[in-house]
């Protein structure tokens, strides 16, 4: 029983062509603004919330 193995590739065939690479690299800059947007919001949403919680333990613990 002989095993052959075959002989390695001599061309260098790209995964992607430029144009998929273009498009891939579109998608990853709207996503990325997607992620900053939400991100950003949800920080402004933690200040707001805090600010006021805050606001409501002053008043609570001093009675106004």
């Amino acid at each position: 029983m002989s095993e052959t193995t075959a002989p390695p590739a001599t061309t260098t065939e790209e995964p992607f062509d430029r144009a998929a690479i273009k498009e891939f690299s579109a998608d990853d800059v709207e996503a990325g603004q997607a992620i900053t947007k939400m991100l950003s919001l949800f920080f402004f949403y933690t200040v707001i919330v805090m600010g006021l919680s805050t606001y409501v333990t002053y008043r609570w613990v001093y009675g106004g």
